[in-house]
């Protein structure tokens, strides 16, 4: 069976033509966060006759393209900005150019208006051997086909980028960044999913370094957050170990936190520590999800102190475990019997701001109603008693 990224190509090769629409469509499931709340709505309704002839009217008389950008970029109306991309794309004396073309696609965009924005670019696609320097136009008309979820739309971009007789106009690092993130933004929660289209991934990341782009650590990540989130980790930890020495760049703090986050997960506590205390020892901070795994499976794995240790550095550099995380660790010092252990850390908890009276009360009756032990009584301070 062909694989995704091999059926996203081959749909894209057919280029469009500038009187139809781009002859295919992929339909997401799911809107993209950033445009997520805008599309809950209705679409708005297309602008009247009147409103695109005085728009149009408005127009100065020998218009140029430095000219039409600057009237795109000062339309109040986003709907009126294609009309009056296709008009003066039927003026005699009017030379295409990708100025006022950014324009239209970056407000179209912004306002959520896909329709407008997609044929927008099929007619910026159908110019594109009379567009002179045409790479900007297509990362970001890329960029925004991948914002919005459509990979097929995305992918025929990329393989436009790909023939152009530009080399400025060729895929780069943050054009294979934004595939790999739109491929991977579709597997969710779901690790099975998400480890399927890492196989794409990989195929993207092989063509990326036969055509010679040297992999910058923030494309890197993605590779690691794909691995360690269908928990792949041995994979994610040789992307890991090839990021210095065979590509010259540095880890950071993502990389750690995808790495301390998945192999929490997994219960490989060990290797978590060992990439905890490295990641600390450079001056770097874990993300909250990653410090709430972390202390979590060290609480659950029995290593008390070490989860103990984490919570209290992690609290010193700004970055509290939340309340499911320290409830966790007080419940498991409890039920590995070491009461007077979670009674101190509880208080502790409390004496340092981090939970309150009220918060620590209810922590304690927890896990005295959990273990029956009727005779445990907590004073209003939050003080436990026995």
């Amino acid at each position: 069976m062909a694989t995704l990224l091999r059926r996203l190509l081959r749909s894209a090769a057919a280029p469009p033509s500038i009187s139809g629409h781009i002859p295919f469509s992929t339909r997401s499931r799911r809107t993209p966060h950033r445009f997520r709340r805008s599309r809950r709505g209705p679409n708005p309704p297309p602008p009247s006759p009147d409103a695109i002839s005085a728009a149009i009217a408005s127009l100065p008389s020998r218009l140029t393209p430095p000219m039409l950008a600057s009237s795109l970029a000062s339309t109040s109306d986003a709907r009126l900005l294609l009309p009056l991309l296709t008009h003066s794309l039927r003026l005699p004396a009017f030379r295409p150019d990708p100025a006022p073309f950014l324009v239209g696609i970056k407000r179209l965009a912004a306002a959520d208006l896909y329709a407008d924005f997609d044929r927008a670019c099929a007619l910026a696609f159908s110019l594109l051997p009379s567009l002179p320097s045409p790479g900007t136009l297509l990362r970001d008309a890329l960029y925004f086909y991948c914002q919005f979820g459509r990979l097929g739309k995305a992918f025929h971009v990329y393989t436009l980028m790909r023939a152009s007789a530009d080399p400025a106009a060729r895929p780069a690092a943050g054009t294979y960044h934004a595939l790999f993130t739109a491929l991977l933004s579709r597997g969710r929660g779901d690790t099975l999913v998400h480890y399927m289209h890492m196989d794409n991934v990989s195929a993207l990341f092989r063509q990326m370094l036969e055509e010679g782009i040297t992999p910058d650590t923030r494309t890197l990540n993605v590779l690691v957050r794909g691995y360690a989130q269908s928990l792949h980790l041995n994979d994610a930890l040789r992307v890991f170990h090839q990021m210095r020495p065979l590509y010259g760049c540095e880890p950071d703090a993502a990389t750690y936190s995808y790495l301390v986050h998945g192999l929490s997960a997994q219960g490989r506590t060990r290797n978590a520590l060992e990439l905890f205390d490295e990641m600390r020892g450079k001056g770097l901070l874990p993300t909250e999800p990653a410090c709430n795994a972390f202390v979590s499976a060290l609480a659950m794995a029995g290593e008390a102190e070490d989860a103990e240790r984490v919570m209290w550095e992690m609290a010193r550099a700004g970055r509290v475990v939340d309340e499911i995380t320290r409830r966790a660790l007080v419940e498991e010092l409890w039920r590995a019997g070491k009461r007077e252990d979670a009674d101190r850390l509880a208080r502790e908890m409390e004496e340092k701001g981090i939970v309150s009276a009220r918060e620590l009360r209810a922590l304690l009756s927890s896990v005295h109603d959990e273990d029956g032990d009727e005779n445990l009584d907590v004073d209003d301070r939050g003080r436990s008693t026995w």
